[in-house]
């Protein structure tokens, strides 16, 4: 009996020396806490108000929240919904994104696009959206296309809705 025990204590301590192998250290120690998240959500929708009044309502595939850096980052498909007096007047859809946790400001790049309720598109690499004039602007190239014209340029600014809009060293094709 006594072999028997010595048996099972040689088994347990060669378990935990095994147990005891580097093979779970992570890849990267590098990372401090200041690095990382302080939240995360996936399949997210998040609303901007004013007065109770629906703004913007953003939904994205992947939200970090770095509250200690103060924005949020979206790194999975962005989509922003605007809205004016309760109806929606715009959407504007792009692969990444951040969100300036103080002002609400929004900027979206990669792939961006903003297609207004009658139809207007709006192409370009980089766009940002500012919550307190309810404005978007790009120091990039746009291109803008209506029913009637096809406007390009290096910078642009514009209400939400694609209804007002300047563009900066303009190229286009204009018809009647």
């Amino acid at each position: 009996m006594t072999g028997l025990k010595y048996f099972y204590v040689l088994i347990i301590f060669c378990a935990l020396i095994v147990s005891c192998d580097d093979k779970f250290t992570p890849s990267r120690t590098d990372l401090s806490i200041a690095d990382s998240p302080t939240q995360e959500s996936w399949n997210s929708v998040v609303s901007f108000s004013d007065s109770g009044f629906t703004k913007a309502v953003l939904t994205a595939g992947h939200i970090s929240v770095y509250s200690s850096k103060g924005y949020t980052l979206i790194d999975s498909n962005a989509k922003v919904d605007f809205f004016k007096n309760g109806e929606k007047v715009s959407e504007l859809t792009g692969k990444k994104g951040k969100v300036d946790d103080k002002t609400k400001d929004i900027e979206i790049y990669d792939s961006v696009t903003v297609i207004n309720t009658e139809g207007s598109e709006l192409r370009t690499q980089k766009l940002l959206w500012n919550n307190k004039t309810q404005k978007v602007s790009s120091d990039v190239f746009v291109s803008i296309k209506t029913p009637n014209e096809t406007i390009e340029g290096i910078g642009f600014e514009s209400d939400q809705n694609l209804k007002n809009y300047k563009i900066y060293k303009v190229t286009g094709t204009f018809t009647k």
